[in-house]
């Protein structure tokens, strides 16, 4: 059969399928590789893929330096079975802090140490729908805080998701973390997010350069509106070599309330955003170990050191 009426059979079925099919014989195989075929699924299944004029960018310094090895190729079959360029790589919350611990993996610290009679045990719970705030027409679900500190720990393999290693260390695209924050209008609260870019095996919280870390913290007066409101971190010119973004959002009342009365946060937004042209980075571009002063390394480890050392736990 010519490549075409395999390639139409093949969008016919599902990926698995295709795949046991690569492995029948060469002329099979060589038909499914062909990017075509996955462009054109791309497009059927509304995957996003890079614009047009970054695959133009990209066409062009290849052909410039001649040498096709230096500048990458996108996979369209990853592309279409991972989707990575999706909006959003974090998944939505789910109806309960066990259930997100199950499904995800998530490091969620959930339940306090209190002798107090009249005060909760429960850092933090679900919300469906929120309670105490102004509605937000986004936000259906939400994680509400109490007087202790309710922490969620997340984290997104890149190359589980989807990417090449030469888009992350060659391109370096946008990294853009947000999430939408609240206080209960009649109690005082803050709110924290921490965000680190990860090599493999490393722990969140380890000591790294100031390129791979972010953090934001909100606090609310008593008096508030309680209105939603969205927190966001960009990564830009960082090092090569990342395959990981950890996570961390944690909230609390700061008027010792029984009961959920702390920081809400909902809707974690996680999405890599490729540029309109094809940069191709160095090793030594962004360097993960520029010269630090003692005292900017000791100012970065008293900061992180109000996240970590609180736990007193390894985060993963």
């Amino acid at each position: 059969y010519p490549d075409v009426v395999i390639q139409e059979i093949a969008k016919r079925l599902d990926y698995g399928t295709i795949k046991s099919m690569k492995l029948t014989n060469s002329r099979l195989r060589s038909a499914l590789l062909d990017p075509l075929l996955w462009m054109d699924l791309c497009a059927r299944d509304h995957r996003t893929i890079p614009s047009r004029k970054f695959r133009n960018s990209l066409a062009e310094n290849a052909v410039l330096f001649r040498d096709e090895d230096r500048f990458g190729k996108l996979d369209y079959e990853r592309i279409w079975a991972k989707d990575p360029f999706r909006s959003n790589l974090a998944p939505p919350i789910l109806s309960s802090i066990e259930a997100m611990r199950r499904e995800y993996g998530w490091r969620l610290d959930d339940v306090g140490h209190c002798h107090h009679p009249t005060l909760p045990h429960v850092r933090m719970l679900v919300e469906e729908p929120p309670r105490g705030c102004e509605p937000h027409p986004e936000v259906q679900r939400c994680i509400a805080t109490s007087i202790f500190w309710g922490t969620r720990l997340m984290r997104v393999n890149l190359i589980k998701e989807g990417f090449s290693e030469w888009v992350l260390d060659h391109i370096r695209p946008r990294i853009i973390i947000s999430e939408l924050v609240a206080p209960r209008p009649e109690c005082s609260s803050i709110y924290r997010i921490h965000a680190q870019l990860l090599k493999p095996g490393e722990r969140f919280g380890s000591y790294t350069a100031p390129s791979r870390y972010r953090a934001e913290e909100k606090e609310w007066p008593q008096e508030n509106p309680g209105r939603w409101e969205r927190v966001e971190l960009v990564f830009e010119d960082y090092p090569t070599g990342m395959r990981e973004i950890g996570v961390l959002s944690e909230g609390k009342d700061r008027g010792i309330w029984g009961g959920n009365f702390g920081a809400k946060y909902a809707n974690l937004q996680i999405r890599i955003e490729m540029p309109d042209e094809a940069r191709w980075l160095s090793e030594e571009d962004f360097n993960d170990s520029p010269d630090i002063t003692w005292q900017d390394q000791a100012a970065a480890n008293v900061t992180r050191a109000k996240v970590w050392n609180r736990h007193r736990k390894e985060y993963i």
